[in-house]
């Protein structure tokens, strides 16, 4: 009985230590994926915007465009419509794969192009995403931005390369200004 006790006592100490070892990983990598896949998301924007060159007008763009990271990405609604306005009619692209590494993905498109030398040319194309912490929806990075990254590790860039400034480096800058 004593032996017994020994062992149940390291093991209580040992799930003690792994159940802490775990609470301590958890964080902004550990919240859950959104439901939608990426892969959906990406198919979903091209389909959007394929019904839109087909049926005309912009309100199908304007679904498309509630896809994108247009926060990040700085873009516009108008500047969006104007650049899918630019699509050939009949454009169409199929979605051939996806890698999610945390909370980034790149999800792999195929499309067609007129070539002037008759055949169209296929081209094959990544398109990055990353997950909107708001909504905890994937967002398309139409412009790529984002070059491959995650956001959480792009503003921890950010801010490294762009530490806050002291309160008298602040005013040397307003002194240094003013004094010209």
């Amino acid at each position: 009985m004593g032996l017994f006790r020994v062992y149940s006592g390291k093991a209580m100490i040992s799930g003690l230590i792994v159940a802490v070892l775990v609470l301590a990983g958890c964080g902004e990598n550990d919240k859950p994926l959104p439901e939608v896949k990426a892969e959906d998301v990406v198919k979903q924007f091209y389909e959007y915007i394929s019904e839109a060159k087909i049926r005309g007008g912009h309100l199908l763009i304007r679904e498309a465009y509630k896809l994108t990271s247009s926060k990040e990405s700085r873009l516009s609604q108008a500047k969006f419509i104007e650049i899918i306005n630019k699509y050939p009619s009949g454009f169409m692209a199929d979605v051939i794969g996806a890698a999610v590494n945390g909370r980034h993905a790149d999800v792999t498109v195929e499309y067609k192009v007129a070539s002037m030398f008759g055949a169209a040319h296929t081209v094959r194309t990544d398109i990055p995403l990353n997950v909107d912490e708001e909504t905890n929806t994937w967002k398309i990075d139409f412009t790529g931005e984002t070059d491959g990254q995650d956001l959480a590790t792009l503003r921890k860039a950010e801010k490294a390369e762009n530490p806050p400034k002291t309160q008298e480096a602040i005013q040397a800058e307003q002194t240094s200004v003013g004094g010209k």
